[in-house]
């Protein structure tokens, strides 16, 4: 191979004999090999309309360097689409493996490696696609002179790149002055721009549009040492991989400054991803990593310019072997004139020696953008907000050092009537994320990369609808009931299934001079419930139905159908483990009432305690066997004031009279709002990291909202959360954010109506404005309502899944933590986990408001597992056990049923979270 001052003095050549752009076309004449090149057909592969062509182009005789490619054009009117040059990254990492075979391509390789079948979201629909293996060395590439492997860098790669297009389309013609544009992913970050700017100046120099640039797109790309990687750390905290002590220790130890690590920090990196990463794939956090392959971890070398550490198989191992075992095929090479000069290896997604030996890498890539930015290239850069190895944080940190002014501020895209993430047009450059993707967007999410890139080569911006705003909806119903257990007793609900265990549900009154009652459900358990404890689960809002929730969404027996109709079962149901209690709280809510009108405008977080107290004591005078039974309070949200206030009430009440009639053992309670300050904190810190919110509304909030003192909150703040709101985040579901919103209901956005404590406004039909839809029509029937014993004294109005006769909630603490720090003193066991797909009370929150206990750790963060998948993470703490719920929402038994099973099951046992090593629900 020729050295890299051969390679410009090869290019200097050029550009000197090049006299005009069309002497230029003219002079170099197809080449004769382009019909020998093309593709009749690949193997197992199913009839197509477009042409193919692959083989090598030499770019230095001496030395026998030459690339490899494979051209698949548009699939109607090639002649007048544009040409699209297709790279991906590593450095080392295949475009045939990867952008060919599982992202863009026209074809997918079945399992088996036996054959192929098509991809229906293939960009060749759109363009024609040029994939090109770089450098020599990467798949079909090669040298004949060995020791080109382990000197190959950013600068030879780029110059190679600018030769092979030359001499390409000296066999190509048609594709000269033809529209052109980069694309590509990961180390492509520098790739693409590196060869963009080698264009540029050639076109410069040569005043020729032979190679006719347009633009280049770029996903999840390397951009800046230092930007990216402060941004990936804060993405693997933000997304709760790392600890906080990981976390601190990094910030601590890495300056990320240099190309280099000290030894302190890279043991730090490596701790987070071998210990508290877990088995997960870490170019898509939510999405199963391949079972069939010990290479899913990452490996333990590191690149020059990222924390990113190569899976030596690629992005998704289990696709990958796919290719491996179709490529290698003497048939398929043959087919596509690879491989002809007997390479004494077999062909690889990624090269290792290309990997480990890499010579040069730009230290940042913003003063190449700065100068492409001044050319009037279209410059397009997206990421998939899944991706922890180059994450939308990364690029984000990045992009904001060059300072761009924003023509068309940041807002949510739709594909297919979903959001398909957001984007924000800047002077010179736009920038999109990809909702639910990880590292390589288009096989994570075909569809939404297909309509960008669309949108890219249109020019045009990415597709928007207007955003409807969304009042908080929901309701409130009562009626009242007198005692006996035997009535309470449901014998069958309309469209139930047959079942062993018993029902009761009813009124207890908490105040009978106001005629005030509260509804409850007592699902008890399937199997042995004399000996399985007691739990009360609770639902928050304020005002929202344990019911229309907790029982029909997430851990009672019974999920609804679509029309109402009827009901099936839920094998995740927590009966399985416990008597499970539902209770609609406070008064207002659900089938609870008050014949007290006045007493709607009186309810606050002190009341709804007290009422639920008085509950407790009468219910279990109505249902004594459970008087002592070991009791566990359970719930969500809001109920993360509701739960520790009753826990505190309880606990007083058992010290005063010396009782433990009600036995209470502990609480669980998931994405709990905690502390007005650090709750708020947290949550703006999630909405940026998670790429839900621009830039400047990140910074405006920060500079206008004061959250230690929630009395004082600002107009002018409110409107700024209200934008974030209604703008920004378009019309996804907020309290889960990779899932689709309800297409058949325009009120699943965030409403304008600040609760206390929190930036959260309640949706108007929950969290699932779809499944809502189902309890509202079960519930209002007048035969379920009879089984149950419900509204009995014929309430005025709908039953609804939250109340919208709580106009106002009186009193709301401030801080938990003091509460949490009380009952943590009182040995009580206090289990709080959050589903981090939730942006509504996030992990961030959450992680931000415990910090503020300041407990010793007793076992230091760890990946915990479900069914052999991480479940999550998890910390112990003195006195209290966090744990996250990994791809889970805000409801999370709803989104993950089986993640949260094993999670309660574990806090029912008084077990940690089974990590590696682990039986589930057990320590080692």
């Amino acid at each position: 191979m020729g050295s890299l001052r051969w390679c410009c003095f090869f290019v200097f050549f050029l550009l000197a004999s090049s006299r005009s752009p069309r002497q230029v076309g003219a002079a170099l004449t197809p080449d004769p090999q382009r019909e020998h090149d093309r593709i009749v057909s690949l193997p197992g592969q199913p009839p197509v309309g477009f042409a193919q062509y692959s083989g090598y182009i030499t770019l230095n005789k001496k030395h026998g360097r030459a690339l490899f490619y494979w051209l698949t054009e548009a699939t109607v009117d090639s002649a007048s689409k544009p040409l699209v040059l297709w790279l991906n990254g590593g450095p080392g990492c295949s475009s045939i493996a990867y952008g060919a075979s599982e992202e863009i391509g026209p074809f997918r390789i079945n399992k088996t490696g036996a054959s192929l079948y098509l991809n229906k979201h293939s960009w060749n629909q759109e363009a024609n696609i040029l994939f090109l293996e770089s450098p020599a060395g990467v798949g079909f590439s090669y040298t004949n002179t060995s020791s080109e492997l382990k000197d190959a860098g950013d600068k030879r790669t780029a110059g190679d790149a600018l030769i092979f297009l030359l001499r390409w389309l000296s066999r190509f013609p048609h594709y000269k002055y033809r529209d052109f544009y980069i694309s590509g992913e990961s180390y492509a970050g520098h790739y693409v721009p590196q060869l963009a700017k080698k264009v540029h100046d050639y076109n410069t120099i040569t005043k020729s549009s032979f190679i006719n640039l347009k633009g280049f797109l770029v996903g999840n790309p390397v951009t800046d040492i230092h930007y990216d990687n402060l941004g990936t750390v804060n993405y693997w905290w933000s997304h709760a991989l790392i600890s906080d002590t990981t976390y601190k220790s990094i910030l601590k130890l890495c300056s990320f400054s240099g190309t280099k690590n000290s030894d302190n920090c890279t043991d730090m990196l490596n701790y987070a991803v071998s210990h508290e990463f877990g088995d997960i794939d870490q170019y898509s956090i939510y999405t199963r990593p391949c079972k069939a392959s010990s290479t899913s971890k990452l490996s333990v070398i590191r690149l020059g310019n990222i924390l990113i550490q190569r899976q030596l198989s690629g992005y998704d191992p289990c696709t990958e072997t796919y290719a491996e075992k179709y490529y290698n095929r003497p048939d398929v090479q043959r087919a596509m004139h690879a491989n002809t000069t007997g390479i004494p290896y077999k062909w690889t997604a990624c090269s290792d020696v290309i990997q480990i030996n890499w010579k040069d890498g730009q230290f940042s890539m913003l003063p190449t953008y700065r100068e492409l930015i001044r050319t009037g290239l279209r410059i397009w850069l997206f990421s998939g907000d899944t991706d922890s190895n180059v994450p939308v944080t990364a690029t984000r940190f990045s992009l904001s050092h060059l300072n761009l002014p924003v023509k068309i501020p940041w807002y949510a895209w739709y594909s297919g009537g979903q959001v398909g993430g957001r984007a924000e047009v800047y002077e010179g450059l736009t920038f999109a994320t990809v909702r639910g993707a990880g590292h390589e967007v288009p096989m994570f999410q075909a569809k939404r990369a297909f309509c960008l890139f669309k949108s890219f080569l249109a020019g045009r911006k990415l597709p928007c609808i207007d955003m409807l705003k969304a009042r908080h909806g929901v309701n409130a119903a009562a009626a009242s009931q007198e005692r006996q257990q035997e009535y309470d007793r449901i014998k069958s609900l309309p469209g139930q299934p047959p079942v062993s265990f018993a029902q009761y549900s009813g009124y207890i009154t908490v105040d009978k001079k106001n005629g005030r009652a509260l509804f409850y459900w007592l699902t008890e358990a399937t199997i042995d419930p004399t000996a399985k404890p007691l739990v009360l689960w609770l639902n928050g809002g304020p005002g929202c139905s344990s019911i229309a929730f907790g029982a029909s969404a997430e851990v009672g027996p019974f999920r609804i159908k679509k029309n109402g109709s009827a009901v099936y079962l839920n094998k995740y149901s927590w009966n399985r483990e416990a008597n499970i209690l539902f209770l609609e709280s406070p008064v207002g809510v659900g089938f609870s009432y008050t014949n007290t009108s006045s007493d709607l405008a009186e309810f606050g977080d002190e009341r709804t305690a007290s009422d639920s107290l008085t509950f407790l004591l009468r219910w279990l005078a109505r249902f004594p066997r459970y008087k002592h039974r070991d009791f566990y309070i359970a719930g969500e949200s809001y109920a993360g004031h509701y739960i520790p206030q009753l826990a505190k009430k309880v606990h007083d009440y058992n010290k005063v009279t010396k009782s433990n009639l009600i036995n209470l053992k502990g609480f669980l309670v998931g994405n709990p709002v905690m502390d007005s300050n650090y709750d708020n904190i947290g949550t703006v810190n999630y909405w940026w990291s998670h790429a839900l919110i621009s830039d400047a509304t990140y910074k405006s909030i920060l500079k206008f909202c004061n959250f230690s003192r929630p009395a004082d909150r600002t107009e002018k703040c409110n409107d700024i959360i209200e934008h974030a709101a209604t703008h920004d985040f378009g019309n996804i579901n907020p309290y889960s954010i990779y899932t689709p919103s309800c297409p058949t209901s325009s009120k699943s956005r965030l409403s304008g109506i600040l609760l206390k404590n929190t930036l959260i406004g309640s949706p108007t039909y929950g969290y699932d404005p779809c499944t809502e839809n189902y309890a509202v029509q079960y519930y209002n029937r007048l035969d379920v309502q009879r089984a149950m014993h419900a509204n009995t004294s014929g309430i005025p109005y709908k039953w609804t899944t939250c109340s919208e006769v709580l106009t106002h909630w009186k009193d709301s603490q401030v801080s938990m933590l003091p509460t949490y720090r009380e009952l943590i003193k009182a040995g009580l066991r206090i289990w709080v986990f959050s589903g981090d797909a939730d942006s509504v009370v996030p992990v961030t929150a959450t992680r931000f408001s415990l910090s503020h206990l300041g407990l010793p750790v007793k076992i230091p963060w760890y990946p915990w597992y479900s069914d052999g998948q991480v479940g999550g993470w998890t910390e112990v703490y003195q006195g209290l056990t966090f744990a996250t719920v990994r791809g889970a929402g805000h409801q999370v038994p709803t989104f993950q049923a089986k993640r949260a099973v094993s999670l309660f099951k574990s806090f029912l046992a008084g077990r940690t979270l089974a990590g590696v090593g682990m039986a589930e629900g057990g320590r080692p």
